[in-house]
């Protein structure tokens, strides 16, 4: 991994965050974007970058400035996502879907776009998409806007990988289960213990990820030794979904 160049969405915390820093600490010089510079902190071999990745616009003038900074891009990781609410069906407003929907998956095909010509260029590339469990089935804390952003995801990756896999880039997708982020810290504390535990029956494991069980998958697949790997969708899940 040493010398290569990576780029991590939603760099301030959770997956991305640390995500952002083991591929520093194998080798990468890595850009941090989030929307919040404040919150983006600095980790060594690290470079950050203020971005709303839904903004096209915005998008494209940071990617110009990173490949100026760094000559490349050889890595992309595309973290940035979530639900933003946990309404039903029927409550589900417009602009939830929309908002839900540019978070989830405009980001995610903004940043793919500006990268992928440097990637064809050099003829090496690893895009690795973060999706969820919700997009293999359902969602205990989203709405359905969420689980169809995510499956819609899933397919997005599956057409990139066909389209690049001839010309030396790999994009594959990781499928969270219930994973302890600072934000999942948060909503599991607030819940009672009745609905934890029913929560916990449903994941074989028996318990919610670490972020760094997510973490060392994705960083895998940002590896050399991922080389032939791609189209796939990893469920790190604990068995919730397995497909």
């Amino acid at each position: 991994m040493k010398g290569r160049v990576a780029i991590v969405t939603g760099a301030a915390n959770g997956i991305g965050r640390g995500v952002a820093a083991q591929l520093a600490a194998s080798g990468c010089q890595v850009a941090l974007l989030d929307k919040n510079i404040d919150r983006l902190g600095s980790l060594d071999g690290t470079m950050c970058y203020e971005v709303d990745v839904t903004n096209d616009d915005q998008v494209k003038q940071v990617f110009q400035s990173i490949n100026k900074e760094f000559g490349q891009v050889d890595i992309l990781v595309n973290s940035v996502g979530g639900s933003l609410h946990s309404k039903l069906i029927e409550t589900i407003e417009d602009s939830d879907w929309n908002s839900t929907f540019d978070l989830n998956l405009r980001s995610v095909f903004n940043c793919t776009r500006a990268v992928i010509p440097g990637m064809k260029k050099r003829g090496w590339g690893r895009v690795v998409n973060i999706s969820a469990v919700a997009g293999r089935t359902y969602t205990f804390f989203g709405g359905a806007d969420f689980t169809a952003a995510k499956a819609a995801l899933i397919g997005f990756t599956r057409q990139c990988a066909f389209e690049l896999a001839p010309h030396g880039i790999t994009v594959n997708a990781v499928a969270p289960g219930l994973t302890l982020t600072e934000r999942v810290e948060v909503m599991w504390a607030e819940i009672n213990e009745e609905k934890r535990a029913s929560i916990l029956e449903r994941i074989p494991i028996g318990r919610p990820s670490t972020v760094q069980e997510q973490v060392a998958t994705i960083c895998f697949l940002c590896s050399e030794q991922a080389s032939y790997i791609c189209g796939a969708i990893f469920d790190v899940n604990g068995a919730m979904f397995a497909g």
